[in-house]
């Protein structure tokens, strides 16, 4: 039995690491060094090695991951977690408000929060006694899968609230909807790690997030850079919240992590005014969003109006301008890089991507064009956000003419005639001295090389 000194020290370890894990994962403005934080962590790591009846559920330690489930078990929610309406502009966000104030006068005079639409994957976490103890998915809105052992690897995620000892009481029962989610920043870093490991890389931040975060060994989830955003509470022993900016409030004084940039409006023309601001900064933003959610402040008001179908009336998505187009794939240039790995370039009909044009974008490698089926002539969609590099994400089968050409790769490196040899899913020239090797950037397009 482990003294009590050495559980009070654990406690202690416990409690500082959550700290400075919400401020550097959550704030983004960490306390203490690298160093000091590895230091804090490994005096945890060996005295829970020493006495393993002191590992706590919510221990820091715990995040790596346990056993690799055979699958997900169903997790009825306790109330529907519900999608949105959709406007596209600002007309049809004015036809919106003029219905709700038909449905209830009191709406005329209500405020608003605007909210980035984080584009990822929604999740349902459970807290009990201020202990993280269930995590889902959303799924269909009323059951969805049980991913807790994935979410627990989510550094972001706090394990136990308050996170701040001076922190509010949480209450004994919460239940928070949050969305797991990759920064930009994080996925370039990642597809760089992948492709210096000679491995595919990922087309997009939210699929990877989502891939991982159903992926049955919490190991392999552990090992991406998934986020988590809250914002909003679903369920609380003490009841919701009289507004929504009083529920954000709740949420980070406890410790969740909540999109920096939130703001209350007044009135709609001043939530529309926010709403534009965050389209302006689109590009600017740490992670994607492919919108803005309008939500009416007053938590009473907002459940009086109700829902129709799945949707709360009080609250409405204002999408951003499209970011994904279709246009038509002219070609596919090969590149070949300084170490001699050769990838795929699509040549494109110039089109606008959320303002900007684009005439090139990534095929990945030579196996994406293989298994999306993806020809020459064919409509393609492309899509860019944030400072991605505009990728394709596949073809419009059904805008096939019967004209399209399948894309057959070279057998040989384009600049040099050595031959190619595959390494997982790159292809690399095999002459250690080809002036590809000292070349950046060799281009050779392949349009005679349809079949």
């Amino acid at each position: 039995m482990a003294a009590p000194e050495v559980v009070e020290r654990a406690a202690q370890l416990r409690q500082q690491i959550a700290f400075h894990n919400y401020r550097y994962h959550a704030l983004q403005s960490p306390l203490v060094s690298d160093s000091e934080f590895d230091r804090l962590l490994r005096e945890l790591i060996e005295l829970e090695a020493q006495h393993p009846e002191i590992v706590t559920p919510d221990s820091p330690t715990q995040r790596v991951g346990g056993e690799a489930a055979e699958r997900f078990a169903k997790v009825r929610h306790p109330v529907p977690v519900l999608s949105l309406g959709n406007a596209f502009e600002e007309a049809e966000v004015r036809a919106w408000a003029e219905r709700i104030r038909r449905l209830d006068p009191a709406a005329s005079q209500a405020g608003f929060v605007v909210e980035p639409k984080l584009d990822g994957l929604t999740v349902v976490l459970h807290y009990t006694d201020g202990n993280f103890v269930l995590g889902a998915t959303r799924g269909d809105g009323e059951t969805g899968e049980d991913v807790t052992a994935n979410l627990r690897t989510v550094r972001s995620l706090p394990l136990s609230i308050p996170v701040d000892p001076r922190g509010p009481r949480p209450p004994r029962r919460l239940v928070v909807r949050g969305e797991a989610l990759i920064f930009l920043k994080d996925f370039e870093e990642l597809n760089r790690r992948m492709e210096g490991g000679g491995e595919k890389a990922y087309v997009n931040p939210r699929n990877t997030a989502s891939g991982a975060l159903r992926q049955l060994d919490p190991a392999l989830t552990a090992s991406r850079p998934i986020r988590v955003l809250c914002y909003a509470i679903l369920d609380s022993s003490d009841g919701p919240p009289a507004t929504q900016s009083a529920a954000l409030d709740l949420l980070r004084s406890l410790g969740f992590p909540v999109a920096d940039g939130i703001q209350p409006a007044a009135n709609l023309d001043e939530a529309l005014a926010l709403a534009n601001d965050w389209a302006a900064r689109r590009e600017a933003l740490p992670f994607e969003a492919d919108g803005v959610v309008i939500k009416i402040d007053d938590q009473s008001l907002a459940d009086r109006l109700g829902v129709v179908g799945k949707d709360p009336r009080g609250a409405i998505a204002f999408k951003f301008p499209a970011q994904v187009v279709t246009t038509e794939l002219l070609g596919i240039d090969v590149n070949v890089g300084r170490t001699g790995v050769i990838t795929p370039t699509a040549l494109l009909e110039p089109v606008s991507v959320g303002g900007v044009t684009v005439r090139q974008a990534t095929l990945h490698n030579f196996d994406f064009i293989q298994e999306k089926d993806i020809r020459i002539g064919d409509r393609v969609l492309v899509k860019r956000a944030g400072e991605v590099i505009p990728y394709v994400v596949g073809p419009v089968p059904e805008a096939r003419r019967g004209t399209e050409r399948r894309y057959r790769p070279p057998s040989e490196c384009p600049r040099c005639q050595a031959r190619l040899e595959q390494i997982e899913a790159r292809w690399r020239c095999t002459a250690s001295t080809a002036p590809a090797r000292r070349s950046s950037c060799a281009t050779w397009s392949t349009l005679p090389g349809a079949a």
